[in-house]
């Protein structure tokens, strides 16, 4: 393959899940996992000069950016004789993690449907794609996206529909979703995710091996869509694929589907919720009834 097939640079936007609660559960302590991301996110923007990283925290009550912003935080990171970026993507977002930890603990302020141990991941992903859509056409070279979600919350399912719109937005986008889940079960949503868009789910084992997070996001996350094509990539053939019903945010084996808006429904009901389309019901009969014939009756003879 040539290298003019290469493309030039890539757009990494991170999504942090920063819930304490979550984070209280995983053997390796959260400042420990911010310290391999932020090598990771250092490691990314050393591959290439031209390469452009955004970083997005979220948690059960607010989601904001880490990185690019406006502040700076000399004090965080001592001095050292370090490639300026790194300094400048070190500050930002150590100090952006602290910030939004601590103004979370003194928030109260909760959406509804989202628990303790859950985080806001469709609202990080809608600024992901909206950071990627501005940057993707304010560039004059071709850029090639994606989103790195590094997860440790339980899935919301008041969050489906909105997440599931997002997943598919990012597909239409052509924009790949990796997912690096630290702690607790597997997230049906997110693979999904990972599976729709094209990407890696991975879940980490950081029990027995306290770096398995830097292992996992270098070996599995780091490349780009070029070296993609050349490397074996993760795969998952457990992916529970079943919709959740648009009525109690549960997961249904089997459901009822408008026809005019596509919302499922665990009960039938006379109208959708979602669009306010009114069903007509037509009652199906017995078989033995449509006949014209009744139970423990012959059907007379023809002549």
């Amino acid at each position: 393959m040539s290298e003019a097939a290469e493309p030039e640079a890539s757009l990494l936007v991170v999504v942090l899940d920063t819930n304490t609660a979550a984070w209280e559960r995983c053997p390796l302590q959260f400042d420990r996992a911010l310290q391999q991301v932020v090598i990771f996110l250092n490691a990314y923007l050393a591959l290439k000069p031209e390469n452009k990283l955004a970083v997005i925290a979220t948690n059960k009550s607010e989601c904001r950016y880490l990185y690019p912003t406006e502040f700076t935080d000399e004090t965080t990171i001592p001095e050292m004789q370090v490639y300026e970026q790194f300094r400048d993507v070190d500050t930002k977002v150590l100090t952006g993690v602290q910030k939004m930890i601590e103004s979370g603990s003194m928030s109260s302020d909760t959406p509804a449907g989202i628990e303790q141990g859950q985080s806001q991941v469709s609202r990080a992903l809608s600024k992901a794609l909206c950071y990627i859509n501005r940057g993707t056409k304010a560039s004059v070279n071709k850029i090639w996206p994606r989103i790195l979600v590094v997860s440790v919350a339980d899935d919301a399912p008041r969050e489906y529909i909105a997440l599931m719109n997002t997943i598919f937005a990012a597909q239409k986008l052509g924009v790949l979703i990796d997912v690096c889940k630290v702690v607790g079960s597997d997230s049906v949503f997110l693979q999904q995710a990972a599976e729709i868009t094209g990407g890696n789910y991975l879940k980490v084992d950081t029990q027995e091996n306290r770096g398995s997070l830097l292992q996992s996001l270098m070996f599995t996350c780091l490349a780009d869509h070029f070296t993609r094509s050349m490397l074996y990539s993760p795969h998952n053939d457990l992916i529970d694929f079943r919709a959740t019903c648009f009525c109690h945010k549960r997961v249904v084996d089997i459901g009822y589907v408008c026809s005019v808006c596509l919302s499922i429904f665990c009960k039938m009901a006379p109208v959708c919720s979602t669009c306010k389309t009114k069903f007509s019901f037509k009652l199906v009969r017995a078989p033995s009834a449509a006949n014209g014939t009744s139970a423990g009756k012959k059907k007379p003879p023809v002549n």
